[in-house]
């Protein structure tokens, strides 16, 4: 694995306090006790009071992992995304919605994304004729994110929603954690299979659902939002290291083919020659990091003992499994499967 691939950002990711527009009343609706729930979370209730207030976003997921456990909803996040308004997102929710169309929505809130929450990755990648919108926080240090992951992606499919119609359902979703105890809840909430321990959280859609015209569609709020969104972006630059950000798009698209630098480049709206001169810069390169996203994913997939090796290979980009299994003796000096067999010892 690559040293400068983990590089930890210093300062703590933050998250506007719209995303969590009326926690307190939900908490109250389950009969939770809100001073408890925000104290263990280390958030004072009026921070969230404030939508354009920036708050920890580690604490931020905190406060919905211990609303969950304090209310004993353990699907607390599912619910809380299922009814949440697009609007209720603050300026990049307006975006959104001012927008002419679905597509430009989705574009709208890719490119401003990092005004409303930092260390994360939001966007659409193409694997064969199906579209995926994908959403996972990238901060190593936020290990305790199964709420936010939930909310956000119910949070998105509500957008959906608003121009496709309520009985809008996407073709599949996929979530980073291990499948919960009360697993059958999502499926019926999004109206879609619904797989756990994937490479991330996202959920599928064809593309012409992208043509869909927004019924608020408001040019001259979209004027008024717009400069905002990019002032904050201009002074919240992403923090990461270059060589992170490389390597998540590829996790990304890693599946059936192998991304290579120019769409990669494409990713990150840089030219050819200005990846590669990046790269240089940075003293990496492309098949280095190609290695270490692969290494990552084989060892998140190993864990889930219900993911077969085949599949695992697969995902990995590789046509069989046997150049799977030397590659990963390469690295690891044992077998995916002894790998897997020890990892559950």
């Amino acid at each position: 694995m690559l040293e400068n691939s983990r590089i930890t950002p210093i300062e703590p990711a933050k998250v506007l306090a719209c995303a969590a527009s009326g926690i307190t009343e939900m908490i109250a609706h389950h009969n939770g006790d809100v001073d408890t729930i925000f104290g263990r979370a280390t958030i004072n209730k009026t921070d969230v009071q404030n939508p354009q207030n920036e708050i920890n976003l580690q604490q931020y997921c905190r406060l919905f992992e211990e609303a969950a456990k304090q209310t004993g909803n353990d699907n607390f996040g599912l619910h809380f995304g299922q009814q949440f308004a697009p609007k209720q997102l603050g300026a990049i929710g307006y975006a959104a919605v001012s927008a002419p169309t679905l597509a430009a929505a989705i574009q709208n809130i890719t490119g401003y994304f990092p005004a409303h929450q930092e260390q994360s990755s939001f966007g659409v990648f193409q694997d064969n004729d199906i579209l995926w919108l994908n959403y996972r926080i990238t901060d190593p240090r936020i290990t305790c994110k199964r709420q936010d992951a939930e909310l956000s992606l119910g949070m998105f499919v509500n957008i959906f929603r608003l121009a496709l119609g309520k009985y809008w359902a996407p073709l599949e979703v996929c979530f980073e954690h291990n499948r919960p105890d009360n697993a059958e809840e999502h499926s019926q909430m999004f109206g879609a299979l619904t797989r756990f321990g994937r490479r991330t959280n996202a959920f599928a859609f064809r593309r012409q659902d992208l043509d869909a015209l927004m019924p608020e569609h408001d040019p001259f709020l979209f004027s008024v939002i717009e400069p905002i969104l990019k002032s904050r972006c201009q002074v919240q630059e992403n923090p990461q290291d270059f060589a992170t950000v490389v390597r998540d798009q590829i996790k990304m698209l890693l599946g059936e083919n192998t991304p290579g630098p120019s769409e990669i480049a494409k990713l990150l709206s840089l030219t050819d020659h200005k990846f590669h001169k990046k790269m240089k810069d940075k003293g990496i390169s492309f098949n280095s990091i190609l290695r270490a996203a692969r290494q990552e994913l084989a060892t998140h997939y190993l864990k889930n003992p219900d993911i077969p090796l085949t599949e695992v290979a697969l995902c990995l980009g590789y046509s069989e499994q046997s150049a799977f299994s030397r590659a990963f003796r390469n690295w690891t000096g044992m077998s995916p499967r002894h790998y897997r067999q020890t990892s559950r010892e």
